[in-house]
């Protein structure tokens, strides 16, 4: 059970990024085309390669695949990269040290007053 657990969400993580780098794709090539990136859509970036083998896009297959690389490095990288600084982070000391002053009760707690 734990497996199969596992297994969806491992799959659930990937169509989710699959999804927003598609989306990601999308946005960059109607950035890099000089058209409203906001309306790019999920499907964009596929109908403009489609668009591209069939020889309607002559010019478009560098904007094509730096679009993809962009939108592949973004939506996976960009939460590996995070979640690698968080990973880094969490165990290690502070540079400088805790150091604070001490309140009222803990100099009497420590016999000092």
């Amino acid at each position: 059970m734990r497996t199969a657990a596992i297994t969806l969400v491992t799959l659930a993580v990937l169509a989710g990024g699959l999804a927003a780098s598609l989306w990601l794709a999308s946005f960059f090539l109607y950035a890099s085309l000089r058209i409203n990136p906001l309306r790019a859509g999920l499907w964009g970036w596929l109908e403009a390669a489609l668009a591209w083998h069939d020889g309607v896009m002559p010019n478009g297959g560098r904007r094509l695949a730096g679009a993809a690389l962009f939108g592949v490095l973004l939506a996976f990288g960009g939460p590996a990269v995070g979640l690698r600084v968080l990973w880094e982070r969490s165990g290690q000391r502070r540079l400088y040290g805790s150091a604070r002053f001490a309140s009222d009760a803990e100099i009497r707690k420590a016999g000092l007053l």
